[in-house]
C-alpha cells in the first residue's frame, strides 16, 4: 500500500534515489510549509505526488529520495501548500449566472445587491423604458435591511417605476420575491396559496408585494427561460470560479429559478441536461455532487435513473425543504418572530413528509439533505431522521444531512450530535454589525441568540460539521468564510473580539471544516491530505495557521490541483 511510503527510511532507498517497488514522483513540492491539517501533525516539510495521488508527506530528505528522471520540482519560495477546499453547499447555476451577468453589464437581470429602494426603483425604471411592452423584468439581490427597514417591501415603488411590465425581484436569500402590481395579478388568490407559501397581503386581502417560498412559483412559471447557451456558459463560469478559489469538489444544492428563487415546479430536468451537456462537450475541472430538489419531477426521474452521469458528475442526494430563511421570516420557528409577532415563519414540509421522501431517497440509493434554518424546522428534520435510524439500525447516519442548522433548541443541539447526522453549516452567514448585532438576533430575539450559528458548541459537543458557502451570487474567497468561523466577525473587524466568542473555532478547526470531505454514501470524513489519497491541493500566499488572524480573508490562491491536474494557476509560480 502506498500508505507505507509515509514511513520511508533511508535504509529503503536504492541506487537512483527511489525506494524499491516505489514509483518515482511526478511532482515534489518543497521550499515552504506543507499543511496536512492532521491534528497530530498539521505541517511537514515536503510532499510528493504521482499518478493523481499523494505519494509522500514528510521530511524533505525522505521526500527527495522519491525523485526520478522525469520528476518535476516546485519550490514554494516561502508560500504554502495545503489541501484544496470542498464546498458542501453551493448553487452553480446561479453563481455562474451572476458572474455571466456581471460580464455582460447586467444584460440578463438587474443587480440589486446593496441598493436602497430609490436606487432600485430608478434602476428598474430604466430597464422598463428599454424593455418591450409587457415583457418581464427581473433582478436579484435586494434586502430590506440595506435601507434600514425590517418589514418586507410593498409593490408601490416597483409599480411606479414599471407600471406596464411585470417585475419579479429575488431577495438575497433566494426565498422571497418582490413584485409589482403587473406581476402580482398572477399570484394565487387568498385561500388558494400552495402549501408552504405565504403572500404578504394588505388588510383587504390584496397582495402587498412580497411573496415567500412557493407563492413565487406561479409568477416564475411565466418568466421566459434563459437561452441554452447562457445556461451552459453559466455552469462553466461557476466551475471556473470554484477552481480560482481553491475548490476541487462541490455539492450543488439545487438549481434556483432565475432570477434566483427556490422553485420545485421549474424545469429542473432542463438544467440537469444542460449541465451534463456542458461536461460532455468539455469536461468540468471540478468534481460535482448533485442534490436534486424534491418533491419534483426530476427527483422522481433520478430515483430510477443512473446516478453517475460522468466521472465528474454524480447525483448524490435528494434535497428537501423544511422551511425558508430568517431574513424574509420564512424560517419556521417554535415561537413568534421577535420583530414580527404575527408570524412563526413558513413550514414547507412536516416531519412525516420528510421521513417518507427521505426513505424514498435511501431506497433509491441516494442520501438525504434537508434545508432547515428555524428551530421548529430543525426539530422536524431530527424527528424524521431519528425515526429512520430507529427503523433501520444499520443505516449510517452520515447519509443524512441537515443543510444550515442555523437555529436550534438546546435539546436539538445535543440531539444532532447524538444522532451523528451531518450538519452542513455556513460560517460566512456570521456578519455582525459594528455594535455586535446580527439580523438573526433581531429575528429570534435575545433569548435565542446564543443558539444561532453555534458552531463552536456543536463541534465541542461532538457534532459532525461540514463547511459550505451557499453561494449563488458574486463569490468570495473561501478564506473569508474560514475567517468568519475563526473570528466570528466581518472582515472589517466588527465587532472587536467577535460575536459570541464562545462559538469561535480554532484555525485548524476552521480550515478542516472546508477541507475534509463528507462523502456521499456515508463513511468517515476523508482526511484533507493523506498518503494514498487524491492529489487535491492548492498553493496559497501565506500560512493560514500562522500570521495575523485578520489576514485570513486576504490570502490568495496561486494554484489549484485536482487529482494531480492543474485546474487553476495565476502565473505567480514558476
Amino acid at each position: 500500500m502506498r500508505a507505507l511510503i509515509l514511513i520511508l527510511t533511508l535504509a529503503a532507498v536504492v541506487g537512483d534515489g527511489v525506494a524499491a517497488g516505489v514509483p518515482a514522483a511526478d511532482w515534489i513540492v518543497h521550499g515552504g510549509p506543507v499543511l496536512t491539517l492532521d491534528p497530530g501533525r498539521p505541517r511537514v516539510e515536503a510532499a510528493a505526488f504521482a499518478g493523481g495521488e499523494v505519494l509522500a508527506l514528510g521530511a524533505l530528505k525522505n521526500v527527495l529520495a522519491l525523485r526520478g528522471p522525469l520528476t518535476q520540482e516546485l519550490d514554494l519560495d516561502g508560500r504554502v501548500l495545503m489541501p484544496s477546499f470542498k464546498d458542501h453547499h453551493v448553487h452553480l447555476l446561479n453563481l455562474g449566472l451572476t458572474l455571466l451577468n456581471r460580464e455582460r453589464n447586467a444584460a440578463l437581470q438587474a443587480e440589486l445587491a446593496g441598493l436602497d429602494v430609490e436606487t432600485i426603483a430608478a434602476t428598474l425604471a430604466e430597464r422598463c423604458r428599454q424593455a418591450a411592452a409587457g415583457s418581464w423584468v427581473t433582478g436579484a439581490g435586494w434586502s430590506q435591511g440595506v435601507w434600514g427597514a425590517s418589514a418586507l417591501p410593498g409593490h408601490e415603488p416597483l409599480t411606479r417605476a414599471c407600471p406596464d411590465n411585470p417585475v419579479l425581484l429575488a431577495r438575497v436569500d433566494g426565498h422571497a420575491g418582490w413584485a409589482n402590481r403587473a406581476a402580482l395579478r398572477f399570484a394565487p388568490p387568498a385561500g388558494a396559496e400552495p402549501p408552504g407559501s405565504r403572500i404578504v397581503r394588505d388588510e383587504d386581502g390584496t397582495p402587498s408585494g412580497a411573496l415567500l417560498e412557493r407563492a413565487n412559483e406561479p409568477l416564475l412559471a411565466r418568466v421566459p427561460p434563459l437561452a441554452e447557451a447562457d445556461v451552459i456558459a453559466a455552469f462553466r463560469k461557476a466551475v471556473e470560479s470554484l477552481a480560482e478559489r481553491g475548490v476541487t469538489e462541490a455539492d450543488d444544492a439545487g438549481f434556483l429559478s432565475p432570477p434566483g428563487l427556490v422553485d420545485l415546479e421549474a424545469s429542473l430536468e432542463r438544467y440537469l441536461d444542460l449541465l451534463t451537456r456542458a461536461d460532455s462537450e468539455r469536461p468540468l475541472s471540478v468534481r460535482v455532487g448533485l442534490m436534486i430538489p424534491a418533491p419534483s419531477a426530476l427527483a422522481t426521474r433520478v430515483l430510477s435513473g443512473p446516478h453517475e452521469l460522468s466521472p465528474r458528475l454524480h447525483v448524490t442526494h435528494l434535497k428537501l425543504f423544511a422551511d425558508g430563511a430568517l431574513g424574509s421570516r420564512g424560517a419556521a420557528l417554535s415561537h413568534p418572530y421577535a420583530d414580527d409577532p404575527s408570524t412563526h415563519g413558513v413550514p414547507r414540509m412536516d416531519r412525516e413528509s420528510i421521513r417518507q421522501w427521505a426513505r424514498r431517497a435511501l431506497d433509491g440509493g441516494l442520501d438525504v439533505a434537508v434545508h432547515a434554518i428555524g428551530d421548529a424546522a430543525v426539530a422536524s428534520v431530527l424527528d424524521a431522521y431519528e425515526t429512520l435510524l430507529a427503523e433501520q439500525p444499520s443505516l449510517d447516519p452520515r447519509r443524512l444531512r441537515v443543510e444550515h442548522f442555523s437555529y436550534a433548541s438546546e435539546a436539538d443541539i445535543a440531539r444532532a450530535a447524538r444522532l451523528g447526522v451531518v450538519l452542513v453549516v455556513q460560517p460566512g452567514f456570521v456578519w455582525p454589525d459594528a455594535q455586535g448585532q446580527t439580523m438573526e438576533e433581531e429575528r429570534v430575539g435575545s433569548a435565542g441568540a446564543a443558539r444561532v450559528y453555534a458552531f463552536g458548541r456543536l463541534i465541542r459537543g461532538g457534532a459532525r460539521l461540514a463547511g459550505s458557502t451557499d453561494e449563488f451570487a458574486l463569490p468570495e474567497p473561501i478564506f473569508r468564510h474560514v475567517h468568519a468561523a475563526v473570528a466570528r466577525q466581518n472582515p472589517d473587524g466588527a465587532p472587536p473580539g467577535g460575536w459570541q466568542p464562545e462559538n469561535r473555532l480554532t484555525r485548524l478547526e476552521g480550515l478542516r471544516l472546508f477541507t475534509r470531505r463528507q462523502p456521499a454514501g456515508g463513511g468517515p470524513a476523508s482526511p484533507p491530505l493523506m498518503v494514498g489519497g487524491p492529489a487535491d491541493w492548492i498553493v496559497v500566499s501565506a500560512d493560514p495557521l500562522g500570521g495575523p488572524e485578520g489576514a485570513l480573508p486576504g490570502l490568495r490562491v496561486h494554484r489549484t490541483v485536482a487529482g494531480g491536474v492543474v485546474i487553476f494557476d495565476d502565473g505567480v509560480l514558476e
